[in-house]
């Protein structure tokens, strides 16, 4: 299933938003080239993860109920004083995909998810707004059917390259909850290769699927062709030249590759013997996109992505202007407060996309007047003024040190 759109009402920071989002053969007014991908930008505390954690509840709510999902403090709190808030609900409009319109869901299907606040206490419940339109709970107690397939990453993604035990994870957790745990829970670990990409040796064609595709999407410095390392138990990568395991990678690489490799292990679970990885739709969310990338990696990262898994619809939360700068307009939401201080959600009408950081962190996007350091900011400025007070050495001192070169003696502070 993609989503359409997702109204949130009374969830976290938000009082009420709508986002009509991009995905896969979208054809209405507002579509973009780019028809996957959709981007969240704001500030720190603006909701950006928030509207990720809705979209997975408001798809998922039937199978989070019964699955270790644990509701805290998801309705939004007002200040002391103020009558409390005594539920949210949250909204999706949602397009079936083929395999869910033969399970019998017909055009679009709404679902809903209510959740409520205790008297006391931080921890809510939810529960469900049932429609005629919504029958999915069969399709969902199906851990491994390919209908309703979400899978999210929180910012605190990490991959267990320790002992993992898969099994302990799924006794603990609900498999469709698991796959989205990250966003709710801190320090969640991810499937290593190992887990999964091992079992296929017997499927060699899926084998070779799924390390083209995870070769697909990596840098071109990194490569991966399957080479298993018998005495380390680990999966070796190419870097630069060098035969290198997995746990010798940067922690940059690591955090890409881990969350990439249990979204491909995911994909395999569920897909049908005869159905190409590439070919499976769904949601995938991901909070800071961005997370520990070199600079060069973040120009190239949602492209790829976008690339490698056309059929999957994406949502990504950042704070990279060279990400922003790698998508259209249309693909680009922004997190902000309105005049009571409550989050809102808002697209504008201005072009990123190509231009450089410069010019991206300078516009509406981002909102910064300057992208100079703030010690030099302030020094410049108090110069200015007293050169615009007729101080001749001030003006001197002001031009050599806005026309310095890095590290020349116009310069001030470390750099």
């Amino acid at each position: 299933m993609y989503a359409k759109s997702l109204s949130i009402y009374d969830f976290k920071c938000f009082q009420k938003a709508k986002l009509d989002l991009q995905y896969p053969g979208r054809r209405s007014a507002g579509a973009s080239e780019i028809s996957n991908i959709n981007l969240i930008l704001g500030d720190n505390g603006g909701g950006k993860s928030s509207v990720l954690r809705g979209l997975a509840i408001a798809v998922l709510a039937p199978a989070l109920m019964r699955s270790g999902f644990v509701p805290y403090r998801l309705v939004r709190r007002q200040a002391p004083g103020t009558p409390p808030i005594k539920e949210c609900l949250l909204k999706v409009k949602g397009q079936p995909d083929r395999h869910e319109r033969h399970a019998g869901l017909k055009g679009d299907v709404e679902l809903l998810a209510r959740l409520e606040a205790p008297e006391r206490g931080n921890l809510d419940k939810l529960t469900l707004k049932r429609t005629p339109n919504s029958p999915i709970e069969p399709l969902l107690d199906e851990d491994y059917s390919s209908a309703f397939f979400v899978v999210g990453y929180g910012a605190t993604r990490r991959v267990e390259t320790s002992d993992f035990s898969e099994s302990s994870a799924r006794r603990s957790r609900g498999l469709r909850y698991q796959r989205i745990a990250g966003l709710f829970e801190d320090h969640v670990a991810l499937r290593p290769l190992t887990t999964w990409l091992t079992r296929l040796e017997r499927r060699p064609e899926r084998f070779t699927e799924a390390v083209n595709l995870m070769g697909s999407v990596l840098p071109d410095s990194v490569q991966f062709a399957g080479e298993f390392l018998a005495e380390d138990e680990q999966f070796l990568f190419n870097f630069e030249g060098v035969p290198t395991p997995f746990s010798a990678l940067s922690d940059g690489y690591k955090a890409f590759i881990g969350w990439v490799g249990d979204l491909i292990g995911h994909l395999v679970d569920v897909a049908p013997d005869r159905t190409k990885l590439s070919d499976i739709s769904g949601i995938v969310l991901v909070d800071e996109i961005d997370l520990h990338l070199h600079p060069a990696w973040q120009r190239e990262v949602v492209p790829r992505l976008s690339s490698a898994f056309p059929k999957l619809q994406f949502v990504f939360s950042s704070h990279s202007p060279l990400v922003a700068s790698s998508v259209k307009r249309e693909n680009i939401f922004i997190t902000d407060r309105d005049g009571n201080g409550t989050a809102i959600v808002d697209q504008i009408d201005e072009h990123v996309y190509g231009q450089s950081v410069e010019h991206v962190l300078l516009s509406s996007y981002f909102g910064l007047t300057t992208t100079r350091a703030s010690a030099f900011q302030t020094e410049s400025e108090a110069l200015f003024r007293r050169a615009a007070n007729g101080e001749a050495s001030a003006a001197l001192e002001f031009l050599k040190k806005v026309t310095a070169p890095s590290g020349s003696a116009g310069t001030s502070g470390p750099e």
